[in-house]
């Protein structure tokens, strides 16, 4: 009865119109912000006890991170939809964005959002807030805005996201440690598998990326070799994370790695969207294990995600049962 409620009442048709706003910000992309952020934080934690294998304590202090940080990401995915019109338009994408908001009002969605990102941040620190502003510029001014619109270039495209991973994994990590070299060093792997997933989401674009003369790995390289490079990373990152004595990394990453390995010979779209998702949630869930906390923003998020989509679109997204 509960389910039937939820899936099929006519009320939600109505009720969902009013999170369009929070869905420009596209919600279903916090899974690998949350992530990198996880990461950071309970590799650091460890440095202070090797065994510690469960952060069970509510922190504000790492609550208001985790939401401003989140507001800061989705400020610059605004962003990045307003560069991407016509390109998600060419791949049979949601054009949320210019279907419920004008260019005018999202320019000044995304300002509003910084500010109040950085009024979260300033009670957790100054690091916070510089690492904050330094995300945006990165991820968000640098990756999409002419005259630097590097996400235009694929090698420095790659370099920004892998950028932008490590200033995540280093918010998480200053929550509980200063930030020094060893910082760097653990991070390595997490960065690798961060890249492969990110490098991978660009094949399903390829088809609009080409009719549009923008270039990325896949439609520079070909799907078999850009998801070559993507196992190769995974590989990296299990003997990096192996070598750093880091049971989570180097599980998830070897976890994952057969996926990648299969998609090398099969290059069908349906699998290479599985490995892209399983190797999110998969990494996920072993830092869910020691973060539970994490296990419920997820647990929120992703039903929210799939209630909005499938109430405002009829569309069974997030799914891991993709269609052939």
């Amino acid at each position: 009865m509960i389910k039937n409620f939820l899936k099929y009442h006519p009320i939600h048709k109505k009720l969902v119109k009013y999170l369009d706003s929070l869905f420009i910000l596209r919600p279903s992309l916090f899974f690998p912000v949350w992530i990198m952020i996880a990461s950071g934080m309970i590799t650091s934690s460890m440095q202070n006890d090797r065994f510690r294998i469960w952060i069970n304590e509510f922190n504000l202090n790492t609550f208001l991170v985790f939401l401003g940080v989140t507001i800061i990401c989705g400020a610059t995915f605004i962003i990045n939809q307003m560069q991407d019109i016509v390109s998600d338009q060419e791949n049979d994408k949601l054009v949320l964005f210019k279907e419920k908001m004008t260019q005018s009002t999202a320019d000044r969605f995304y300002k509003i959002l910084m500010i109040v990102s950085i009024i979260i941040l300033i009670p957790t620190g100054v690091i916070n807030i510089v690492l904050g502003l330094l995300l945006f510029l990165i991820w968000g001014v640098l990756y999409n805005l002419k005259p630097f619109e590097f996400k235009q270039t694929p090698i420095l495209g790659a370099i920004i996201n892998l950028m932008a991973g490590l200033i995540l994994f280093l918010i998480g990590w200053s929550l509980n440690v200063d930030i020094n070299f060893q910082a760097l060093i653990l991070a390595a792997p997490y960065l690798l598998c961060f890249t492969a997933v990110s490098v991978l989401t660009a094949i399903p674009d390829m088809r609009g990326d080409k009719k549009i003369n923008k270039n990325t790995i896949p439609v520079l390289y070909g799907e078999r070799i850009t998801i070559f490079f993507a196992a190769v990373f995974v590989l990296i990152a299990f003997g990096l994370g192996y070598q750093n004595d880091d049971p989570i990394i180097s599980t998830a990453s070897l976890v994952s790695l057969p996926f990648y390995v299969f998609n090398v010979f099969s290059l069908k779209l349906n699998n290479i969207l599985r490995t892209i998702r399983f190797s999110i949630f998969n990494l996920g869930f072993f830092l869910m294990s020691v973060y539970p906390y994490l296990f419920l923003a997820f647990f929120v998020n992703f039903y929210l995600v799939k209630y909005y989509y499938w109430h405002r679109f009829d569309l069974h997204y997030i799914s891991f049962l993709i269609e052939e």
